[in-house]
């Protein structure tokens, strides 16, 4: 087998693990190992040393100035939002205790899905609560009330 179709071989390997590697980095050493490939079908390259430098030369300048390019095209640009804000849009939503809250903490049910919540007022089950803050998996509610409802 040429030694230039070992390249291209690679290449496509590397471009498929792409696909489960999915971090938009693989791609561009299969992308500079076809290209070294094709150099070396054409003749253009013949040293191993040559080879390996350009090599690496491509999948550097593809990962710098090409990956930014793409991947805010493919993958959007994330902005995080400063200040409180609350990302999952829990934060002033009704919620209904679900377990009697001993020493601050209990469970409440949001749409469906039982929270783990903390409050420092006692709660019954039942009773309707205002979610006033949202921590990872934590919950802080407070009693639902006509003064609460904004």
């Amino acid at each position: 087998m040429p030694e230039y179709s070992y390249w291209i071989i690679a290449g496509l390997a590397l471009i498929i693990a792409e696909f489960a590697v999915s971090g938009l980095v693989v791609i561009f050493f299969g992308i500079a190992a076809i290209l070294v490939g094709s150099l070396k079908f054409v003749g253009l390259l013949d040293d191993t040393t040559w080879e390996l430098t350009l090599f690496a030369l491509i999948s550097v300048l593809l990962l710098v100035f090409v990956r930014r390019v793409l991947s805010d095209k493919l993958m959007g640009k994330e902005q995080r939002q400063g200040g409180n804000e609350d990302s999952a849009g829990l934060i002033g939503q009704r919620a209904t205790v679900a377990e009697p809250f001993t020493d601050g903490s209990g469970i409440v049910n949001y749409r469906g899905a039982r929270w783990q919540a903390q409050s420092p007022h006692p709660l019954k089950p039942g009773q309707m609560v205002r979610i006033v803050k949202h921590d990872g998996l934590w919950l802080t509610v407070e009693p639902w009330n006509s003064t609460s409802v904004s």
